[in-house]
Formats: C-alpha cells, structure tokens, sequence
C-alpha cells in the first residue's frame, strides 16, 4: 500500500516556477522545433463523454491546444532490488500532440539520451556496460511511463487508442477511481526521415487502465501492459501544479512494476520535478 504523497508549500511553489515550458514563447520568432506543434485548429479533437470532465479537470482544451512542449528537468531516485536507490537528475521534453518525449541524463562517463516517438524507441548511443543506473533496463518504459502520466488527457484523445468506462469504482490505497480501459492499436505513422513516407508502427503497450480519481476527476494513476513483452507498469502522479498555459501537470511521479492484474509490485522509480 502506497499512500498518496502531499507536497509541501514549497514544492508547489517550485513546480509553478518550473513547469513554464509548456507553449512558451520567449520570442516573436516561429518556432523552429518541428514536433513542438498542436492539434489542427480548423478541426480539433473531439473528446469522447467519459473524457471531458478529465480534460476539464486538468484546464480544458483550449488550453491543452496551446500546450506543445513541456520542459521540466527532474531528480530522480532510481530503486534497485534490495531496496537502496541511485539518485541522478534526468531532463524531459515532452510534446504532447506529437506523442514523443526525449529524456537526457548526465551519467558518470557518460551523457545519455534517448526517445519515444510514437512507440517507436531510439536508445542511448552509449556503451550499454557504462549506464550504471537501476533504471537502464527500463529506460523505454520509464520514458513511455511519464509521458502518458503528464499528458494522460492528450492520450486519450489519440486516434489510435480507444477508451471505454468499466462498470462501477474501484478504491486503492483509500482512494476511489473511475477505470477507464484502454486499448491500443498500430500507427501509420509519418517518417522523420525525409521521402520515406509513412510506416506501421505496432504498439509496444497493448493495454492500459486509466484511474480517474473521483475527487478530483485527475487521472493521477496510469497501468499499462505489454503481455508480449511481459511487461507491466503503474505510473502515479502527485502534487498537481498549473503551468502558464493553464494545464495541471504532476510535480511527482512514482513508477512501479505490476502485473496483469494491476496490482502493485516493486517502486522503480520516484521523480520530483524541478527547475
């Protein structure tokens, strides 16, 4: 049993002062970051029922359309079997409407990078033997766990997932939730490689639950299941800040192993968000 993490004055004050990287301007310049890029103005998403009071519950559409790149650097307590953890600092960029997020790490020997682009991973070019951190087998999932928690209603809305209420709540760790099942198909997607036109991308999540808290109306809580990987997740999120754009994005999130029937397993990972 995990019990939800209340933050303090100050780390809200800090995440307030942090999360500000979500559609920032800091010229009259266009934008030369290509995946930094919304949903089409002339014909916006439209949420399903059950997704609207999530969406309305973290500042609505209108201001998720203006969110386009999330810059947020983190420290990050990366757990090992016995318990003890490694603690290293990790930079995201997350671009909710393009559905990529790359993580760097400066790690002893070596600066690591790597990328989720619409299932489609791009490891660290380094020496597999000099990453040293609890989390190196998980850097795929990890990535692919915080950006489905900090733009879970963004996800939602992708046209490859399809979501539907289960009947009734559930309650966890004292908390009762609304399960939201979600289901996850294959992308044509474009290629970043110019003339290679588009490919099929198959889904390294299947399956997915996500926790409506039926207090706040937050997802605050995501499962997700690879069976053919034989991989689970529980990714929570705590401490909810607005950004400047008007958006609530967790300024701690926790990641845990799980399995096929979303209980919780062993902590991987516990991030709080900086400047």
């Amino acid at each position: 049993m995990f019990p939800r993490v209340i933050g303090s004055a100050v780390l809200v004050a800090l995440a307030l002062s942090t999360l500000t990287g979500c559609g920032r301007q800091v010229s009259k310049e266009p934008s030369r970051d290509l995946l930094a890029t919304g949903p089409d103005r002339e014909a916006p998403p439209v949420p399903r029922p059950w997704t609207v009071s999530v969406l309305d519950a973290t500042g609505g559409l209108a201001n998720w359309m203006k969110c386009t790149k999330i810059e947020v650097g983190a420290t990050v307590s990366a757990y090992r079997q016995d318990g003890s953890f490694y603690l290293t600092e990790h930079k995201f960029d997350i671009y909710p409407w393009s559905d990529v997020i790359q993580v760097s790490a400066r790690e002893p020997g070596a600066n690591l990078t790597w990328q989720v682009d619409s299932d489609r991973y791009r490891p660290p070019e380094s020496d597999p033997n000099r990453q040293i951190s609890p989390l190196s087998a998980w850097y795929r999932e990890y990535a692919e766990a915080v950006l489905q928690i900090t733009t879970a209603p963004v996800r939602m809305l992708d046209r490859n997932v399809s979501t539907a209420p289960r009947p009734g709540t559930v309650q966890i760790t004292g908390q009762w939730y609304r399960p939201l099942e979600a289901k996850y198909r294959a992308e044509k997607a474009d290629s970043r490689a110019k003339g290679r036109g588009k490919s099929v991308v198959e889904p390294y999540w299947t399956q997915g639950i996500y926790f409506q808290d039926q207090n706040g109306a937050i997802v605050d809580m995501v499962w997700l299941g690879s069976p053919a990987m034989q991989k689970y997740l529980i990714v929570r999120g705590y401490d909810y800040a607005r950004t400047v754009d008007g958006v609530l994005l967790p300024t701690r999130i926790e990641l845990f192993q799980s399995d096929p029937d979303a209980n919780f397993g062993p902590r991987l990972a516990l991030v709080d968000l900086k400047q």
